[in-house]
């Protein structure tokens, strides 16, 4: 493939959020432009790894928050664009543009594809679309891909109005402009309540929490390093388009979810793909006579104030958003706590697989009270 040519290549070293979260210490942004005598060379090679991944793709959330694999994208480097806006998508799993900009070697016109983050995460911004229309000059600036020269993660957006949209929380203004974008709920705090208020509330992250769900280094068997092994971080991914996760990897989902009271069970509704978990209360329920399926069969106790969950027959065949393997053995059991103040959700999920763990792995989260928010419809559309 020809490496097309852009506006402007800008090279930064802003720290993402997710080092903000690791608690490492932010480093100063700095930039510079590159130029060439025929406009400016986007690199080959380029990169990232999803927040909360997944919510949290960079400078926010990405993986989103991360629906694909974050390794595509090169942060913290930034390339820029200019060009025309030939199409749009503000929708799930990830809003998307397509720009025309430069031509390549040859002399043909690049459109370049362009993912931002997710409906879900920039709905609860003050980014819209607003003026924004097909034909617009555009002007891009983003995270370049290591998959195609012609493919990038946006992070912010230049309208031919001068309006600037910063394209998900915790990323800085990049232009001298109206920005619209900045606003966000994402990094709120949990509103205080008694832990006697429950677990049947709405609870949502909070992204800027130290922290990572996801494990480094799991105690796999033989067969599963072998399966981790050929996996390809840049080109393969857990969930395609709008084909939704199964457990234990849909509770990284970053958005609102909530749980509902029923007269024999607890319905757990969560905004990506618009998954609803049943979880089982009654005893006359007997959890092998439950259908197997990607998020399982559950059956659930109190604790005190701590739903305890135990889920088998999960058919999904992957742990984490990195492919490592589950077998059709696996057996979870989670628990939910609410905080003493009530602001917060703690969780931990044990998991035993005795064909691909050599010992059982325990992963840990939280997610905060936000009584004002709703879980939406997930309206996934373009992949």
């Amino acid at each position: 493939m020809c490496e097309p040519h852009a506006a402007a290549l800008l090279e930064s070293v802003a720290e993402p959020l997710d080092a903000r979260r690791s608690g490492r210490t932010p480093v100063k942004a700095r930039t510079r432009i590159v130029k060439t005598a025929r406009g400016v060379r986007p690199p080959l090679a380029p990169p990232l790894r999803s927040a909360l991944n997944a919510l949290l793709a960079a400078l926010p959330i990405q993986s989103a928050m991360a629906h694909h694999s974050g390794a595509e994208y090169e942060y913290p480097r930034l390339i820029e664009i200019e060009g025309t806006l030939v199409d749009f998508a503000w929708q799930n799993p990830h809003v998307h543009f397509s720009v025309r900009s430069g031509t390549d070697a040859s002399g043909q016109q690049v459109t370049w594809d362009i993912e931002a983050n997710s409906l879900s995460v920039l709905r609860r911004t003050n980014a819209t679309p607003g003026k924004l229309r097909v034909g617009d000059k555009v002007r891009v600036a983003g995270n370049p891909s290591k998959r195609a020269p012609n493919r990038m993660f946006a992070t912010n957006l230049l309208r031919a109005d001068g309006t600037e949209l910063v394209l998900g929380p915790g990323i800085a203004p990049h232009w001298k402009s109206t920005v619209v974008g900045s606003a966000s709920t994402w990094l709120d705090p949990g509103t205080a309540e008694k832990a006697s208020a429950g677990i049947f509330r709405v609870w949502s992250t909070k992204l800027d929490e130290p922290g990572s769900f996801w494990g480094e280094h799991y105690p796999l068997t033989e067969a599963a390093q072998k399966v981790v092994a050929k996996w390809d971080p840049i080109h393969d991914t857990v969930a395609r388009g709008c084909e939704p996760k199964g457990m234990p990897t849909i509770m990284e989902q970053p958005y609102p979810m909530e749980f509902v009271k029923r007269t024999d069970s607890i319905l757990l509704r969560m905004e990506e793909y618009d998954t609803v978990r049943n979880i089982y209360m009654a005893d006359s329920i007997k959890q092998d006579s439950l259908a197997k399926g990607r998020l399982g069969r559950s059956k659930g106790r109190w604790e005190g104030t701590t739903l305890v969950v135990t889920t088998d027959g999960v058919t999904w065949p992957y742990l984490d958003p990195q492919g490592t393997p589950l077998s059709p053995l696996v057996s979870m059991v989670e628990r939910f706590t609410p905080s003493p103040d009530g602001t917060h959700l703690l969780y931990s999920v044990v998991i035993t697989d005795p064909k691909y763990l050599t010992k059982p792995v325990e992963l840990k989260r939280s997610w905060v009270a936000r009584p004002n928010e709703f879980v939406k419809t997930y309206n996934c559309g373009r992949p």
